[in-house]
């Protein structure tokens, strides 16, 4: 019975210190974020910008799949070398025209729905 005692908290004990326990490495936790960049390269000096949002309503449906929906009115800061290049914000097809000097921009950043975001490309 002493025995049975024994081996019974020894289990217990062994299970509790060999259970693992998530834990993150990540300094800052990352998130999703909550639109899609697409970057057209029209000539040398000027990028278009397409933001859209995706529709996963259809995502079990092989014929429907994700839709991809553009982000109308949304305001962006655009970056290149992390100096701001300026704010912008997309027209009715969810893009804008950057005419640009120098360094081709490479960061995209805003908030939709709540959720802040910055893209780099």
């Amino acid at each position: 019975m002493r025995t049975t005692h024994l081996l019974i908290i020894l289990f217990v004990l062994a299970l509790s210190i060999s259970s693992c326990e998530d834990v993150s490495d990540m300094a800052v936790n990352k998130i999703a974020s909550p639109v899609l960049l697409d970057v057209k390269t029209s000539g040398t000096t000027e990028v278009t910008a397409f933001f859209y949002e995706l529709d996963k309503t259809g995502i079990l449906d092989n014929t429907v799949g994700i839709d991809s929906i553009p982000v109308a009115g949304l305001a962006i800061e655009v970056f290149t070398a992390s100096s701001s290049i300026g704010s912008f914000t997309t027209d009715a097809d969810g893009s804008f025209k950057i005419t640009y000097t120098g360094t081709k921009p490479s960061e995209y950043a805003g908030i939709h729905k709540g959720i802040a975001f910055r893209i780099k490309k």
